[in-house]
């Protein structure tokens, strides 16, 4: 499921940019959530519900600027996607300061509307997105996300950066651990699937991760770990 927001001063562009949006989500069968918004300060207070925010540029007496509140949404979350509305074409170059993912000008161009969206998805095809069913939605989890999977039964505990954030999901460790990148998840133990991008240092009997949380290794997998875990320093780490 795609969590979008809408954040715009204008009632009626709110209201369209939504239209948009579900005609998109009717042709493409794209499970999403949508909020609306009238100003960025709002919307900042839940800022980590979203995947997706629609951000007006100028809020005019209503709120700071949306390049304030795009480096601001930038402080709390680097993932979330940011497409720009604007009336003024000739502030897109600043928008790209805060890592904006399109710029649509107004009044919204259907055609454009949808490639954009378009892309969006795309990059989430090409990222490593693991994408899980919860109560029978669809629901896209960057991989960066992710600092390891737990194994529990039957069931998977899905442990994000933020080490208080977790999600369980019906399904065990070994089917999602098909759907991830050997390269940047590694099955250190049976109970675990780790995300080598965020481990610290190791020793033969665990794993150290950047948030100080610390994994079993087992005896079997120490030097496959040490193997993948040096190729993955090599490619993504230039070392």
């Amino acid at each position: 499921m795609l969590r979008v927001a809408i954040c715009d001063d204008s009632e009626f562009m709110r209201n369209e940019t939504k239209k948009c949006l579900l005609k998109y989500g009717v042709q493409k069968n794209l499970d999403y959530t949508v909020k609306l918004f009238e100003n960025g300060e709002t919307m900042l207070q839940t800022v980590n519900d979203f995947d997706l925010v629609f951000l007006d540029y100028e809020f005019e007496d209503k709120g700071a600027d949306g390049l304030t509140i795009a480096k601001a949404v930038r402080k709390e979350n680097k993932d979330i996607m940011i497409i720009f509305l604007s009336s003024y074409p000739n502030v897109v170059f600043q928008s790209f300061e805060v890592g904006t993912f399109r710029f649509l000008v107004k009044p919204i161009e259907e055609d454009k509307f949808f490639q954009a969206m378009d892309d969006l998805l795309k990059q989430y095809e090409t990222d490593e997105v693991l994408t899980v069913k919860l109560d029978g939605m669809n629901y896209f989890i960057q991989g960066k996300q992710i600092s390891y999977i737990e194994g529990d039964g039957k069931n998977c505990i899905i442990h994000f950066i933020d080490k208080a954030d977790t999600l369980e999901v019906h399904e065990t460790l070994s089917a999602i651990e098909g759907r991830l990148s050997e390269k940047i998840f590694f099955r250190c133990h049976k109970s675990f699937l780790v995300n080598l991008c965020y481990v610290a240092s190791y020793n033969h009997t665990d794993l150290f991760l950047e948030n100080e949380e610390a994994l079993m290794i087992s005896r079997q997998k120490y030097k496959p770990f040490t193997e993948a875990y040096g190729c993955f320093l090599a490619e993504q780490k230039g070392i």
